[in-house]
């Protein structure tokens, strides 16, 4: 696509201070390709949520999925931990703190979670809003990049133009939040810049990355800004689109679109990749979201008919609310005493519903199904 609507960054090596400001020219992005693009996204968004809402007991949904996206994102930083290590640090998060990655990931958690509240509390995006997801990712204090800072974003990898500068985005007094509060006016305001919510989410995510307004975690935060204002716009009920497993599986797509933006003024490629994923995440979404409630049910039935197990109904809501349960589990939801909740847990155990697994001195029921649909 032609740049001459689009002025490119013509140096990688010094602040992109022309960062154009938002809205677009529509030339940029108002193609067939685009428009035939955004009709599957949303279609395949729209299911998604049709789906979930039908969903009596959302933390089914709640603490497994966003897990799974919260694991995934921070991949994309280079940040890693198995399924068992994360499933385990998030059983005890409230007894023992967790450590190195394991506690990055649970960072990014309650991140999505924090930002879903805070936006329930606020009637739109504002600047508190980018600085408490960063404080929360980074449990970190510091606010945007100071004036002076020199941040460049580097080629990754091992050749030879390993560490080189790729980009370098704004700074200077007042730059970011300046460029910031242009974007919080695009995102927020529909009446003055009407515009489908899928394509404003990928322009405002592009725009966020090339604003770059911290020293770090600025990935992170963008990508839970994406979820949250599909909330906001009432696309989604909960933060549980799973976007960063297509972004990780498309990972040299998705930094190679970003360049392509500000170093050829490729917004439709861009867009493309930002639907793509939206789509492809919302089907995989809702095949987990089937795979789970029917794993419930079936599971259900057989305890009712094979066990004396008193409030079934209740015992696998909370064994399905995340991989790896402990009767601390059921007795802080008061939902049995100690001595029961340990025998019924047992009892699962006994049917091959849970696996018993004895960790450094502490006793886990792992949920062998959800963490088998999980896990694909």
């Amino acid at each position: 696509m032609s740049n001459i609507y689009y002025p490119i960054n013509p140096d990688r090596n010094a602040p992109w201070n022309n960062l154009p400001e938002l809205p677009l020219s529509p030339a940029l992005y108002q193609t067939v390709e685009v428009y035939e693009q955004l009709g599957k996204a949303k279609e395949a968004l729209g299911k998604l949520y049709g789906r979930s809402i039908a969903i009596p007991d959302q933390s089914v949904l709640i603490n497994s999925i966003s897990l799974q996206e919260a694991k995934a994102s921070s991949e994309i930083e280079n940040i890693f931990t198995t399924d068992d290590e994360l499933y385990k640090a998030f059983s005890e998060q409230h007894d023992e703190p967790s450590e190195g990655a394991v506690k990055e990931v649970l960072r990014y958690r309650e991140a999505l979670w924090r930002g879903y509240e805070y936006l329930n509390q606020n009637a739109e995006f504002d600047l508190a809003y980018f600085i408490e997801m960063c404080h929360v990712v980074k449990q970190t204090n510091e606010g945007f990049r100071p004036h002076f800072a020199q941040t460049y974003i580097r080629q990754g990898g091992s050749g030879p133009n390993a560490g080189t500068p790729i980009y370098t985005p704004p700074r200077g007094k007042g730059i970011i939040e300046e460029k910031l509060q242009n974007l919080l006016a695009f995102m927020n305001n529909d009446e003055q810049y009407p515009l489908d919510p899928l394509l404003k989410m990928a322009i405002g995510h592009f725009q966020f990355e090339a604003i770059h307004p911290f020293r770090d975690g600025n990935g992170r935060t963008g990508r839970i800004f994406n979820i949250h204002f599909l909330n906001k716009k009432g696309l989604l009920d909960y933060p549980i689109l799973f976007l960063s497993r297509y972004i990780i599986q498309h990972k040299n797509e998705y930094y190679s679109a970003l360049a392509r933006v500000s170093q050829q003024g490729d917004w439709q490629n861009w867009i493309l990749y930002m639907l793509k994923a939206v789509e492809m995440t919302s089907y995989l979404t809702f095949e987990k979201i089937n795979r789970i409630v029917a794993a419930k049910e079936d599971i259900q039935q057989v305890v009712e008919a094979e066990t004396d197990i008193r409030r079934p109904d209740q015992l696998l809501n909370l064994i399905f609310s995340q991989p790896y349960t402990k009767v601390k589990h059921l007795t802080d939801e008061k939902l049995y005493a100690e001595n029961t909740a340990r025998n019924y847990l047992n009892v699962l155990s006994d049917l091959g519903v849970l696996e018993k697994k004895s960790i450094q001195g502490h006793h886990y029921y792992i949920n062998l199904e959800l963490n088998s649909i999980l896990a694909d």
